[in-house]
């Protein structure tokens, strides 16, 4: 498709700030709504979505009691001798019911199955699939978008995004405890809607190119912010406010991004560096193949999905695993709302990633030559890496231990990982390989980890089975995700890679003095 956008457009500085504004919003609200799976499916389990696979109800006057040195029994419950309970009712037993006894408390069922400190399997297994049917869909058509914004541009994909988003909230609306099959689209829609927003906001970073890095990852790591705004549902609950009600006026929010497409250039944020050639621009268009069959891009597409498959694996178990730490409702719902509000304060993190990556690329203009120069600039990226793989491990490695302190450990490491992973493997794509490959990239990378990220529910089934087992297994591959970072450090392969990706000579670029740590275009090898 032709680009109808003028090539010598100029946008002012305060159109900048309004874009930059705008993709900032919309990223924080919409962009990984459908991360915040844990805090939205306590609120489903509580309105009894999916209930009716544990069974029948059980007919209580009041919360049952457990005395102390009693527990319960996998697939049956204690009950005083003034209660009845139904034989069909499904609930395994908590792992923690030693704790909960020393502290004499009481475990609670409700009404509506698997709240609190109760177990479903065929319930947890259900939203288990739903979940990971709306990750693989958040990322899977990620490769189309990429060329959605490369060849039809910025506008047409930012509107289909917004349409999808409407939808999804008012889908989201639909589904209730008697119509929870409505439950599949909306979330599929809001996946794929949220996607598209997210990798639309991706280029805003081009406005500011001083502050390139920093400006990607807080875009980026917004998203991250977003996985709070279904708590939303947590408080209006309270209020006896409808879901639906709630799900109406975010469908109202989300349709205003159609609108404000029209204040964004038609195909695409003018990049001046770009088309005057930078040290990471070639100002022939290469082919995408040059990039993508590197060894960086392979161990970054290892990284990225491990990372992200960890991430991702945690949060599905997430609601699982605080009720089985969990001595009742109330402690159950404390942990699910701290979820929510440990990935609002990853807003303030997802920037440092690339705050520090701007201040090494600024330093690298220090250097004599313009090849030791470059090489610096993508081993920028060396810290930011490799902070996040050891945040990721520290979150996943918590969820071996059916203890408060390992929730809170987890959520602590998950306010640096979560983030990060998105926001600083933007910004070392954005450094490491050519600007024009940018856009595809993060789609070919996003689409081959979301058909990956399938083996999320086999992956959860089998944690049911075999429950060490399976996370010592994804532990494990966290281990080898470290050469991604660690493959930076070795100076004689990057100055090799340079040289290729910059169409350039070694001997050239070393030849190439900088003055004032500008960058000078070198003749072509």
């Amino acid at each position: 498709m032709k680009c109808n956008q003028d090539p010598n457009l100029e946008l002012s500085t305060s159109r900048k700030i309004i874009i930059f504004f705008i993709g900032t919003f919309e990223s924080m609200l919409f962009g990984g709504a459908v991360f915040g799976w844990p805090q939205l499916v306590h609120v489903l389990k509580v309105e009894g979505l999916y209930s009716d696979l544990c069974g029948a109800p059980v007919t209580f006057n009041h919360p049952p009691f457990v005395p102390e040195n009693q527990t319960l029994l996998s697939h049956q419950a204690f009950v005083p001798n003034n209660h009845t309970l139904q034989r069909n009712f499904i609930l395994s037993t908590p792992f923690n019911t030693s704790r909960c006894n020393s502290f004499n408390r009481t475990y609670e069922i409700s009404s509506s199955h698997a709240v609190g400190v109760e177990k479903c399997d065929p319930q947890d297994q259900r939203f288990a699939l739903i979940y990971t049917v709306t990750i693989c869909c958040y990322s899977i058509p990620g490769i189309l978008v990429g060329y959605l914004l490369h060849h039809a541009g910025l506008r047409v994909t930012r509107i289909s995004g917004g349409t999808m988003l409407s939808l999804g909230f008012l889908l989201l609306g639909i589904a209730t405890k008697e119509s929870p099959h409505w439950l599949f689209p909306a979330m599929i829609l809001l996946a794929l809607g949220g996607n598209q927003i997210r990798m639309s906001v991706m280029q805003f970073g081009d406005l500011f190119p001083a502050h390139r890095a920093t400006a990607i990852t807080l875009l980026s790591g917004m998203y991250a912010a977003s996985a709070a705004l279904f708590l939303i549902f947590q408080f209006t609950a309270n209020m006896e406010i409808d879901r639906a009600h709630v799900c109406w006026f975010l469908a109202a929010l989300s349709s205003l991004t159609v609108f404000l497409s029209f204040l964004m250039p038609v195909h695409h944020i003018p990049n001046k560096e770009q088309e005057a050639g930078g040290s990471n621009v070639s100002q022939n268009t290469q082919p995408l193949a040059r990039s993508l069959w590197t060894a960086s891009s392979m161990l970054h597409q290892l990284w990225f999905f491990v990372n992200l498959f960890a991430v991702n694996n945690y949060q599905q178990t997430y609601n699982v695993w605080i009720t089985s730490s969990s001595c009742s409702v109330n402690e159950a719902g404390l942990y699910s709302m701290l979820f929510s509000y440990s990935n609002l304060i990853t807003v303030f993190i997802s920037p440092m990633g690339g705050a520090f990556t701007d201040y090494m690329v600024k330093k690298a203009g220090k250097t004599p030559n313009e090849l030791d120069k470059r090489v610096k600039e993508v081993q920028a990226s060396f810290w930011p890496l490799l902070v996040t793989t050891i945040s990721t491990v520290a979150m996943y490695a918590s969820i071996l231990f059916y203890h408060p302190a390992a929730i809170y450990v987890s959520l602590i490491a998950m306010i640096v990982a979560r983030p990060c992973i998105i926001a600083v493997s933007t910004a070392y794509v954005r450094i490491r390989f050519p600007g024009d490959h940018f856009n595809r990239l993060l789609g070919i990378y996003g689409t081959v980890t979301s058909v990956l990220l399938f083996l999320q529910y086999p992956h959860f089934m089998l944690a049911q089975k075999m429950y060490y087992i399976a996370h010592g297994l994804t532990l494990a591959i966290l281990a080898i995700s470290f050469m991604n970072p660690i493959h930076l450090l070795f100076t004689p392969l990057m100055r090799h890679a340079i040289a290729i990706r910059d169409e350039v000579s070694e001997d050239d670029l070393l030849a190439l003095k900088t003055q004032n740590g500008e960058y000078r275009s070198p003749t072509r090898a």
